[in-house]
């Protein structure tokens, strides 16, 4: 991104959008009703930048805007930033110069516009191409002193500087500009929402929804480090310290905070070590580790009294302002959400203590409070039948009640194998969370924090398919169709704005409002898919992203592919292409299927269209995507070969079954029993066989697809030819 001014993604002008120079600032300009008009709450001045009338396009910043003609965004243009508490600095290019109109003012001269009233003054002060707006409780001469030395300073600086800022920002953007505008609008929202220190808040802290005064939410820190982590990671730092700084004498945490020093009277979700860990790692300063350990040993130590009153180590939500999952609680009813948000503190107070030569002490504890709480979380929530955390203990009595909680403890890593597999392949088949009736709620279009299922739900399904999604499929589906329901979100805004727009109205509500969580989710899913992207893409779809980035011109372009293409022929020339031996090659592409890597795995088969392995691996992929047609075919073609091959053989009588072939298939898997039964059974695990036997008796009820019947693909023996 070359200049912030016409690079950055363009949006829809949005009535009430604030912007101020830093956090502290206590003027903050508001956009009005009006296409390019500003003022400040409270006042009845307005400055408007250019006629309402005319085509624009705009870009909102966090301390700025850039407003330009349709198709003219370099010639016909005003940019303006906030570069101090009261001060707008702007540039115009090829359109009249902004307008100060309000009840009291003074007839312009020399370039001077003023609007005079008690304990505030507002001066427009406008010099060739630029232009400086003063507004705040000062005398003429210091108003007039500040807008010259705001006329002195370099714009094209200030652009620069903006710009350099945006960097990270910049990263985050795809080739494809339909997902960028949410990204941006996320970015600069965390931005907007940030504040400077109050008299109850000692530091940097973010405004949350949902509150009549502005509010700051320990329930929100978590995704807000995520996201801050993304975008400046002193941020990140700074808001995790404000918010240890309010630690009660008792040890723990209000759930929230305004800036009139109002406390809540709840505890938050117990998240505060964890958050703190990730944004100390990024400099792992010890002398920062050895202020705060002793608060968050504090803290946890009364997390653990706070949430298990009975010492019991099953800890339950104490409040129904406190519980993760709206509308769950219930006196003495324990949840397993709450059990791994408290595992997952104990695991970063572990890992921090081991960097602190004086925190040695408390390991062995901290390893056993872990320890008992890890035997309650697979004994009391497991339920062995349905193969998921679904139950709940009550009263002395475990009872089946699924929810989202039961979802959660994928946010363990370490998450053995026999309990995270079943929770992922439920969500693979059902693309739902325990206990919704809706399976597709989790990928609705309405961005709303508070209503529906709540972003933070979202953000922490996220988290838990980033932490135990080991193949990266489910995690990357999540990505894609949330990409898409953001996208989708701003399309149908804009569409929306336009209607007002063409029939003179405003819509009552923020057209593109977007909450702190739903920001930090926007940001992060666009980190992670901008990671894969990376990892995954062929070298022209690199040169794409990196000409997009840089911004270069299609001369550039040319050049830089002619002199590839030279260095490409002359090292041709000199060193021959050998190709590959086919054996090799199909190995290559069983590893890649193995490992995940199924476009790279598909593009070598296609190679070698007839090799037995090939027609296998091909038949697998379209199983997988669900085209047992095709699937059935190339089995065939591969059993023709290697009659021999057990995997061969079970996948065509899978096939079969799908395709409504149910006599076949009953024989093909008789076939697969009578052949393979001795050699593959294993009695320690579930198998290729028990899979035939149980889809045997499916096909003789002409069911034609067995429930999750992609599991078989999971197996070990269905990766390659099994011989």
């Amino acid at each position: 991104m070359q200049n912030v001014s016409i690079d950055y993604p363009a949006v829809p002008w949005e009535p009430d959008w604030r912007l101020c120079s830093e956090p502290e600032d206590s003027v903050r300009f508001i956009t009005q009703n009006i296409p390019g008009a500003i003022t400040t709450p409270g006042s009845d001045w307005t400055l408007q930048l250019t006629k309402p009338s005319l085509p624009l396009r705009s870009r909102l910043f966090h301390n700025g805007l850039s407003i330009h003609i349709r198709k003219q965004k370099k010639n016909k243009s005003i940019t303006a930033f906030s570069t101090g508490n009261g001060i707008l600095n702007g540039l115009v290019t090829g359109l009249p110069m902004p307008e100060l109109s309000g009840s009291e003012q003074s007839s312009p001269t020399a370039g001077e516009t003023w609007i005079r009233k008690p304990g505030n003054n507002t001066l427009l002060l406008c010099k060739e191409s630029r232009f400086v707006l003063i507004t705040g409780n000062l005398p003429d001469e210091l108003a007039i002193a500040k807008a010259e030395e705001a006329l002195d300073q370099n714009f094209d600086a200030i652009a620069a500087d903006e710009t350099k800022q945006r960097e990270r920002i910049s990263k985050l953007f795809s080739i494809n500009p339909r997902h960028n505008p949410p990204v941006a609008l996320a970015a600069e929202t965390l931005h907007q929402r940030l504040r400077g220190r109050t008299p109850s808040i000692h530091g940097v802290w973010s405004t949350s929804d949902g509150f009549e005064n502005e509010t700051f939410s320990l329930n929100e820190l978590y995704p807000l480090t995520r996201a801050w982590l993304l975008l400046c990671p002193e941020t990140a730092l700074e808001l995790v310290q404000t918010a240890l700084a309010l630690q009660l004498p008792s040890g723990g945490f209000p759930a929230w905070i305004n800036d009139q020093g109002a406390v809540s009277s709840v505890a938050p979700w117990p998240m505060m070590i964890q958050s703190f860990e990730l944004a100390w790692q990024k400099e792992s300063n010890s002398a920062l580790l050895k202020k705060h350990l002793p608060a968050m040993r504090k803290y946890m130590q009364w997390a653990l009294r706070y949430y298990d009153p009975h010492r019991d180590r099953i800890p339950a939500w104490q409040s129904d302002m406190e519980v993760f999952v709206p509308n769950s609680f219930e006196r003495n009813k324990a949840t397993p959400d709450l059990t791994v948000m408290l595992m997952g503190e104990l695991e970063a107070l572990l890992r921090l203590c081991r960097k602190n030569e004086y925190a040695q002490t408390a390991i062995d504890q901290l390893n056993e409070e872990h320890a008992q709480l890890t035997h309650t979380l697979t004994s009391v929530f497991w339920n062995p039948e349905t193969k998921a955390f679904s139950n709940v203990w009550k009263d002395g009595h475990i009872l089946h009640e699924p929810s989202f909680g039961s979802f959660t403890p994928l946010c363990r890593p370490d998450l053995p194998a026999q309990f995270k597999s079943p929770l992922l392949e439920n969500f693979e088949e059902t693309h739902g969370f325990p206990g919704r009736d809706n399976p597709s709620s989790w990928k609705k279009e309405q961005i709303d924090d508070t209503t529906h299922l709540p972003a933070i739900q979202q953000f922490m399904a996220f988290d838990a398919l980033r932490c135990s999604d080991d193949g990266r499929a489910l995690l990357m589906l999540f990505v894609r169709r949330a990409r898409e329901g953001f996208a989708a979100w701003f399309e149908r805004e804009r569409i929306d704005t336009a209607r007002h727009e063409a029939h003179e109205e405003r819509s009552e509500k923020h057209i593109f409002s977007l909450g702190p969580i739903t920001a930090a989710l926007i940001l992060t899913t666009q980190k992670e898919f901008q990671r894969e992207a990376v990892k995954n893409a062929p070298a022209v779809k690199t040169l794409q992203r990196w000409a997009h980035r840089f911004r270069f011109d299609a001369t550039d372009l040319r050049i830089i592919i002619g002199v590839g293409i030279t260095i490409l022929l002359v090292h041709l020339l000199y060193h021959p292409i050998r190709p590959a031996n086919e054996a090799t090659r199909m190995s290559e592409a069983a590893l890649n299927y193995k490992q995940g890597n199924l476009t790279k795995a598909l593009q070598i088969c296609r190679q070698y269209p007839d090799n037995p392995l090939s027609c296998f691996l091909r038949a697998n992929l379209m199983m997988l995507t669900e085209n047992p047609a095709e699937a059935e075919k190339l089995y065939l073609k591969t059993l023709n070969e290697k009659i021999e091959s057990p995997s061969a053989l079970f996948g065509y009588a899978l096939s079969l079954q799908m395709n409504e072939k149910f006599d076949l298939a009953i024989r093909r898997y008789n076939d697969f029993i009578d052949i393979h039964e001795a050699k593959l059974r294993n009695p320690n695990q579930t198998d290729l066989i028990d899979l035939a036997y149980e889809y045997l008796r499916l096909t003789e009820e002409k069911f034609t697809k067995p429930p999750k019947w992609k599991r078989a693909y999971m197996l070990p023996e269905m990766n390659d030819l099994g011989l």
